[in-house]
């Protein structure tokens, strides 16, 4: 009888084991030729399905381009500072648009507006380097590109 109960339980286990490593695998395979897998791993987690990948890449963009935000209004007042302030509220808005092309099934615009809110965040750079000062937040618009490109590749793979 005990030989019994430890076939069940390995065959319990196996099946567990199989299920698991296959939804880990596949949810893997959504980052496999991203631009930056770490963050894309970041954003996909345990999703498998692409769309609900691009979705969170989305709500996660918006959430970092608050966040560096905050970090540029504690920062010394500059012309450079109150641009890239003002180009991550345009990128804000970008990802409502993002949303909206997901939702009408539209992922080449999705994706172009992705592209679009990159360069917001590549032009925040742009303004200091053109005023030859060094960016006080370029950790912050360096993981907003990077998460930005991961969106824009998310996309797609959405079919």
């Amino acid at each position: 009888m005990a030989f019994k109960d430890y076939s069940f339980l390995s065959y319990v286990f196996l099946a567990t084991a199989v299920i698991l490593l296959a939804g880990h695998a596949h949810g893997a395979g959504l980052c496999d030729n991203s631009p930056n897998k770490l963050v894309c791993n970041s954003i996909v987690y345990k999703r498998t399905n692409p769309r609900e990948a691009s979705v969170a890449a989305v709500h996660k963009l918006v959430n970092q381009t608050k966040v560096a935000k905050v970090v540029a209004h504690r920062q010394t007042n500059s012309s450079e500072i109150t641009k890239c302030i003002t180009l991550f509220d345009g990128a804000i808005l970008n990802t409502r648009d993002i949303l909206a092309k997901l939702d009408a099934g539209n992922y080449t615009e999705a994706n172009s507006f992705f592209i679009s809110a990159k360069n917001k965040y590549l032009g925040c750079n742009e303004w200091f380097s053109r005023a030859g000062k060094t960016n006080p937040i370029a950790k912050s618009t360096k993981l907003l590109i990077e998460m930005a490109d991961v969106g824009a590749y998310l996309t797609t793979l959405i079919k």
